[in-house]
């Protein structure tokens, strides 16, 4: 599956930009974009597309008084010219104006400046637009000074533009693109085969997102080679660079805030906090700067989600609309992920557990291994990973919180001279926090010792040691050690708990026989 997954990364880009290329390439004549009209104070504007780049902006008037041309008027007209500049002959697919004589001239009628187009098979000038005061004055200049530099540039972009047209340079453009695909494919196999090979484990898991940014990268360029779909290509480009700024920045923020987030709470965590529990507090800081992190985390990638679906031109109005009602719904089905939220919370700031700490809940004890705010999961000394959501925890018994304590108890002979036991005992519970190993795990080596219980089975010795947190299992363990090395030395018998019961199995019958 993950193999599977690697290899439909770079195919779903291609896929996608590959199918904006099919649907542009069905066209022969250019359509040129669409002409939204920004109007502004007295002036309505418009822009003159060629192959999908703005050349110039023509202005009307606003309001234009009767019998004088609106602004989509005026568009239509010289959209209509330059497609037939740019028209191709379906015969011999070149275009029908040559780039290499076409002249865009100035023909002056009276105060107003024509642009028009002429070529080597065309001496009859083809009027492509006038220069009128109102776009003179809305530029801060005379139309004869507009005209001179309108001419220049329709002159270089038409003539780009017929260029691009011709059967040479399209089947240049078309084996650039077989042999970049081809180059790409070997690199896709090469590199997927290396993601396989290591299971996508270091920088291997890089390597199809870089596949998949080549192909879009590629296909977009390849879009923008030719003019039937050079707007898909600028389309593609404008929403990529959008969407990559978009997921950039939502990266940079998310790691901002989280370390925000970890020097916030290390701050708060060690407020107010006696040494004494100075580790403690430090210990809860990486606890709750995952969880808070990862909550944060959840609601920067969504606005980036949110800003995705933007710039991809799709309404986030509905999108929100359909998640509000889907998120109605599920609240209703799964009221306990609410319960779980909050109680994560009081659990975070209640300082009830953290990571590292040996807690039961229930019957389960064990190591807390992962904390947010909907689980908790524990580590059992069978190893057994145990996910409890905490709206299902009632009660907790923290084993570490600060410092840990054993209980130890020991069965000794009757007849043994009881003193002696307990001072047996104390002497080697007490040698433990001289040694180098076991002196800082020993925070009280007896806070009380005496007779426990007694029976005809025995004496039971109880005595109890203050520890460092999570220290007691092994101590526990270098005791048990110690002890029967001592109790030996000493000529110590051991006697059996009374409460434990030994049964014997019953002798068999006879034969009835």
């Amino acid at each position: 599956m993950r193999s599977l997954r690697y290899l439909l990364i770079p195919v779903i880009a291609a896929v996608i930009c590959s199918t904006a290329c099919v649907s542009a390439g069905a066209q022969i004549v250019p359509q040129l974009a669409p002409t939204p009209t920004p109007r502004a104070s007295l002036f309505a504007t418009a822009p003159v597309v060629i192959d999908g780049a703005v050349v110039l902006r023509v202005t009307a008037l606003a309001s234009p008084p009767p019998g004088a041309m609106p602004i989509e008027s005026r568009l239509f007209l010289i959209d209509g010219a330059i497609a037939q500049l740019l028209a191709v002959d379906p015969e011999n697919n070149e275009t029908i104006y040559s780039p290499a004589s076409l002249k865009i001239g100035i023909d002056q009628e009276g105060n107003e400046y024509a642009l028009v187009a002429t070529d080597d098979r065309h001496r009859s000038p083809l009027p492509v637009l006038t220069v009128t005061e109102d776009d003179a004055r809305r530029n801060g200049t005379t139309p004869k000074e507009l005209a001179t530099q309108w001419q220049a540039m329709l002159q270089q972009a038409v003539r780009q533009a017929l260029e691009r047209r011709q059967p040479e340079e399209i089947h240049r453009s078309l084996s650039l693109i077989a042999y970049g695909a081809a180059a790409l494919l070997v690199l896709t196999i090469a590199g997927l085969a290396a993601t396989i090979a290591r299971r996508g484990k270091g920088l291997a898991a890089f390597i199809p997102w870089i596949l998949a940014l080549a192909w879009a990268a590629a296909i977009t360029y390849a879009l923008l080679l030719f003019p039937q779909t050079v707007r898909f290509g600028q389309s593609i480009l404008r929403a990529g660079v959008r969407v990559v700024a978009i997921w950039a920045v939502a990266i940079v923020v998310d790691r901002v805030l989280a370390i925000a987030i970890r020097q916030a709470v290390k701050a708060w965590a060690s407020i107010g906090a006696p040494s004494s529990q100075q580790a403690r507090a430090l210990l809860r800081v990486p606890t709750m700067s995952r969880a808070l992190a990862g909550f944060e985390r959840v609601i920067v990638y969504f606005i980036a989600a949110l800003l995705t679906l933007s710039a991809l031109n799709i309404p986030i109005a509905s999108v929100v609309t359909i998640g509000g009602i889907a998120a109605l719904a599920i609240g209703f089905a799964a009221q306990s992920l609410v319960r779980d939220f909050l109680n994560g919370l009081l659990v975070l700031f209640e300082d009830q557990y953290v990571v590292g700490d040996y807690i039961m809940i229930g019957e389960f004890n064990g190591i807390v291994e992962h904390l947010t705010l909907r689980v908790v999961q524990i580590r059992d000394s069978k190893g057994n990973l145990i996910t409890i959501p905490h709206s299902s925890v009632t009660q907790v018994v923290n084993s570490s919180r600060n410092w840990s304590r054993i209980d130890y108890q020991i069965a000794v002979d009757a007849a043994t001279d009881l003193r002696k036991a307990i001072e047996t005992l104390r002497s080697t519970l007490e040698s433990l926090s001289e040694d180098e190993t076991w002196r800082d795990a020993v925070i009280d080596p007896v806070e009380w010792i005496g007779v426990e219980s007694i029976s005809r089975g025995g004496v039971v010795l109880r005595c109890v040691i203050r520890t460092e947190p999570l220290r007691q299992f092994e101590l526990r363990r270098e005791i048990n050690l110690r002890v029967a090395a001592a109790f030996a030395k000493a000529g110590i018998s051991l006697g059996y708990d009374a409460s434990t019961t030994l049964v014997t199995p019953p002798a068999a019958s006879p034969d009835p026989t």
